[in-house]
């Protein structure tokens, strides 16, 4: 996506984000050695969902993709959030916003770490970004998208009052998915 077509965004969300007794604190570089832990701790959780989790993560891998997080921050194009139960605790899980469906629209992603699944993590992230993406002017729509396989993820929406918008057939990208790609949608009120 160009820097054109993310234009229509002029705000930020908050670089913290309290939800319930959690966290969701903005990603920086100083982030790298944690990160690395938590991902390759729920490697195998992730692989069959998440397509860059197919190797180990390592301080140059989560190095390249920190650096890249205040620059795509800037410019309007992520949103990268660590999921904490407090500011320093420690990660628990990731989640974001990503300005790459088309204007008006923000994506929301995440994944928890192994040792916190089934404990609402993901839906209190996905419930916290929702709010903070309608409080933003120009978002008039969220969306999460999963694959129909993973049922876990596609629980998550319909609790936070998402409607299935559609199912796409599209080219699986992690070993666990299947070509039919569900798209949740939750409109501005």
């Amino acid at each position: 996506m160009s820097d054109d077509d993310v234009a229509w965004l002029d705000e930020y969300p908050p670089d913290q984000i309290a939800v319930g007794d959690l966290m969701l604190v903005r990603m920086t570089p100083p982030d790298a050695p944690e990160l690395v832990t938590a991902v390759n701790a729920s490697l195998s959780h992730l692989r069959p969902w998440m397509p860059w989790a197919q190797e180990p993560a390592t301080s140059e891998s989560i190095g390249d993709f920190l650096g890249n997080v205040g620059p795509q921050w800037d410019g309007y194009q992520e949103f990268q959030y660590l999921i904490r139960r407090t500011p320093t605790e420690p990660i628990i899980g990731c989640c974001g916003l990503h300005a790459r469906i088309g204007v008006g629209a923000l994506e929301i992603g995440y994944w928890v770490h192994v040792d916190h699944m089934a404990r609402g993590v993901a839906t209190a992230a996905a419930g916290g970004l929702t709010d903070a993406a309608l409080q933003l002017r120009a978002v008039g729509r969220v969306e999460i998208r999963c694959d129909a396989a993973n049922a876990r993820s596609a629980a998550i929406p319909p609790k936070l009052g998402y409607r299935l918008d559609r199912i796409e057939s599209r080219p699986p990208t992690a070993p666990g998915e299947t070509d039919a790609h569900m798209i949740w949608v939750r409109d501005r009120p």
